[in-house]
C-alpha cells in the first residue's frame, strides 16, 4: 500500500481547467498565393483587353496584304493589324483583322472596309500616298449598331464616307454614255455633287450609280428634279434649227450630269435618300417625260408632211403649247386617203403656265367660240435650211365657221393653208418652168451670135487700119503743098524777082493768086482741114463702137443700154 502514489491536494486539482480556443480557417502563409492569383487574373484580363477582337473580311485577292504588317486604318489612324490571310474554297480571300479594344465600336453593320491603293477609275485618282508606305485597309464606320464582325470588301473605294453628311441616291441609265465613278453633277452649270460608285444590275440591265450631292445642296433636289447627261459633243438638228453643244475639258475625259426643275412645274417635296431615279440620255427625253396630256385634237392634212414627226412641236403664236402625238391614218375609221391625220396632244402644265385659268375652263362653249373667231391650224418651216415642220396654232379671221366636226371620239381642228406654202408653190413651180427651157440651144445660139460679132469687131479693125493710111498720105500731100508755097513766096520777094521785067512780075503775079487757096489762109486749104476733121471724127466713132462691141458684145442684138455709164479709157 505504501508503494501506491500519494493522491494530490485536492485545492491543486480544482484550480488547474484547460482552455479551448476555436481553430483558425485563414492562415498567413494564403495571403501570397492570392496576390499571385489576382496579379495573374488581372494579366490575363489586361491582355485580353489590349489584344481586342477580331474580324474577318473577305476579298477577291489578297494584292498588297501581308500578315502581321498591314494595317487598318480609320482617318489614317491605325486601329488595327491584319493577322491572318486565308484562302476559302471558292477561291476568295478570309483576311482577320484584330481591331484595337478603344475603337471597336467603330465597326457597325453598315461599315465598309477597302484596300487603299493607288487607283485611277475615271475622273478619280486615290491612292499615291500608298506609293511609298505601301498599301494598308481603310474603314469606313458608317452609321448601323455595332457588333458586325463579317464583312465583305469593296473592291473599288468610296469617294465620300457615310459619316459626311449629305444627300445619297441611284441613278439608272440604259446607255450611261461616258459617266463614270467621280464624274460631277451640276445644277445650272454649278457643281453640286459627284459620281461615288457604278455598277451593272443583270436583271434589268440597266447600269447603277450611286451619287452624293452636299449637304449645302440638298434642298436643290426634289421630287420634281430630273437628271440627265450633259457630257460629250453633241449635235442635234431639231426644228429650232442647229445646236451644237461643246462641253468643258472635264467633261469630255470624266462626264458629267445635269440636274434641273423643268419649266412650269413647283419645286416639289424634298427627296429621302437612298432615292431611285432615272438617269436620262439627254436634256430633252428629260423634258420630253414631264409631259401631262389633256386635251387633244385630229388634223386633217391635205398636203405634205415631210418634215413633221411624232414629238414635233405645237405652237401657239410662239408659245409651245403641245406636240405631234401620231401620224397615221389608223386614227379615224372611215379613211380618205387624200388627208392624213395628224393627232396633237396639248400640254396642260404648259397651258397653265401661258393661259389663265379663265381662258382655260370655257368647256365646249369655248371651243366653239374659238373656232367661230378663227381658230385654225395649220403647218408652218420651222427651219428652211433642216426642212423642219411644226403645227401652228393661230386666228384667222377670213376663216369659214362650218361647225364642230368629230371623227369617233375626237375633235377635228380645222386647217387653213398659210400664205408661206402658197408662196413655195409657187417658187416650186417657177422652178419647174425653167427646168422646162431648152438652155443648151439658147447657149448655142449665144456663142454663134458672139462669133458673128467677132468677125465684125475684125472688119472694123482692118477698116480703121486702112483709114489711118489714106489721113497718112493726105497729110504728106497737104505738107508737101506748104513747102512749095513757102518756096514760091520765097522767090517772089527775092531781089532777083524783083528785076525782072513787069511782064514777068504780072505773070508770077498771076501764079501766085491762082496759088494762094493752096496757102494757109487759103480756102482749099480750109476744106482739106476739115475734110481731114471729119475723117478723124469717124475715126474716133468707129473707135467707140469697137469699144463698145468689144465690152458688150450682145449689143449688137439688144443695142445699148441707154443708163450704162461709159468705162475710161487711154488713147491708144
Amino acid at each position: 500500500m505504501s508503494d501506491l502514489p500519494p493522491n494530490p491536494q485536492p485545492d491543486l486539482q480544482e484550480g488547474l481547467q484547460p482552455e479551448v480556443r476555436p481553430a483558425s480557417r485563414f492562415h498567413k502563409v494564403w495571403i501570397i498565393p492570392i496576390i499571385a492569383l489576382a496579379l495573374g487574373l488581372w494579366l490575363v484580363n489586361r491582355s485580353i483587353s489590349e489584344k481586342g477582337e477580331v474580324i474577318i473580311v473577305r476579298f477577291e485577292n489578297a494584292d498588297g496584304l501581308s500578315e502581321g504588317k498591314t494595317e487598318i486604318k480609320c482617318r489614317n489612324v491605325n486601329i488595327g493589324m491584319v493577322e491572318h490571310i486565308v484562302l476559302t474554297d471558292d477561291l476568295e480571300v478570309d483576311v482577320m483583322v484584330r481591331i484595337r479594344p478603344n475603337h471597336l465600336h467603330l465597326i457597325r453593320e453598315d461599315s465598309r472596309i477597302w484596300v487603299e491603293k493607288p487607283r485611277v477609275e475615271g475622273a478619280s485618282i486615290s491612292g499615291l500616298g500608298t506609293i511609298i508606305s505601301g498599301a494598308f485597309l481603310q474603314l469606313d464606320p458608317g452609321r448601323g449598331q455595332e457588333g458586325q464582325r463579317s464583312f465583305t470588301g469593296l473592291e473599288i473605294p468610296p469617294l465620300t464616307p457615310r459619316t459626311i453628311e449629305g444627300l445619297r441616291l441611284t441613278l439608272t441609265a440604259e446607255a450611261p454614255g461616258s459617266i463614270g465613278i467621280g464624274s460631277g453633277i451640276y445644277f445650272n452649270e454649278n457643281p453640286i455633287g459627284r459620281v461615288e460608285s457604278r455598277s451593272f444590275n443583270m436583271n434589268t440591265k440597266t447600269v447603277h450609280f450611286g451619287v452624293f450631292i452636299e449637304e449645302r445642296f440638298r434642298e436643290l433636289i426634289t421630287d420634281h428634279s430630273l437628271f440627265w447627261q450633259s457630257s460629250g459633243i453633241s449635235f442635234h438638228v431639231g426644228a429650232d434649227g442647229f445646236d451644237l453643244n461643246l462641253p468643258s475639258l472635264d467633261s469630255l475625259v470624266a462626264g458629267r450630269i445635269s440636274v434641273g426643275v423643268p419649266a412650269g412645274l413647283p419645286p416639289g417635296e424634298p427627296l429621302p435618300d437612298e432615292s431611285l431615279l432615272a438617269l436620262f440620255k439627254s436634256a430633252e427625253d428629260a423634258q420630253n417625260t414631264t409631259f401631262q396630256g389633256g386635251v387633244e385634237f385630229l388634223l386633217l392634212l391635205d398636203e405634205s408632211l415631210r418634215g413633221l414627226k411624232v414629238g414635233s412641236p405645237v405652237e401657239f403664236r410662239g408659245l409651245r403649247v403641245g406636240r405631234v402625238g401620231k401620224i397615221s391614218y389608223t386614227l379615224i375609221e372611215e379613211v380618205d386617203i387624200a388627208k392624213i391625220p395628224v393627232l396633237i396632244q396639248l400640254d396642260t402644265r404648259l397651258l397653265s403656265t401661258h393661259f389663265p385659268p379663265s381662258i382655260l375652263d370655257e368647256g365646249q362653249g369655248g371651243f366653239e367660240n374659238a373656232l367661230k373667231q378663227g381658230l385654225r391650224a395649220s403647218l408652218k418651216s420651222s427651219n428652211l435650211l433642216t426642212g423642219q415642220m411644226f403645227v401652228d396654232l393661230d386666228y384667222y379671221p377670213d376663216a369659214l365657221y362650218t361647225g364642230i366636226e368629230q371623227r369617233g371620239d375626237r375633235v377635228v381642228l380645222p386647217t387653213v393653208h398659210t400664205g408661206l406654202e402658197r408662196l413655195q408653190d409657187k417658187v416650186a413651180a417657177l422652178l419647174d418652168k425653167f427646168n422646162q427651157l431648152k438652155l443648151d440651144q439658147l447657149v448655142t445660139k449665144v456663142g454663134q451670135t458672139s462669133d458673128e460679132a467677132t468677125e465684125v469687131l475684125s472688119n472694123v479693125n482692118l477698116a480703121m487700119l486702112s483709114s489711118q493710111g489714106v489721113v497718112a498720105n493726105a497729110q504728106g500731100t497737104l505738107n508737101d503743098i506748104s513747102q512749095a508755097v513757102q518756096s514760091l513766096n520765097r522767090l517772089l520777094v527775092a531781089n532777083d524777082t524783083q528785076a525782072l521785067t513787069g511782064d514777068l512780075r504780072k505773070t508770077l503775079a498771076s501764079v501766085n493768086q491762082s496759088l494762094e487757096p493752096l496757102s494757109n489762109n487759103g480756102s482749099i486749104y480750109g476744106d482739106l482741114r476739115r475734110t481731114m476733121d471729119e475723117i478723124r471724127s469717124a475715126i474716133r466713132s468707129m473707135e467707140r463702137m469697137t469699144t463698145e462691141i468689144s465690152d458688150k458684145p450682145n449689143s449688137l442684138i439688144f443695142g445699148k443700154t441707154p443708163n450704162s455709164k461709159k468705162i475710161p479709157r487711154a488713147r491708144r
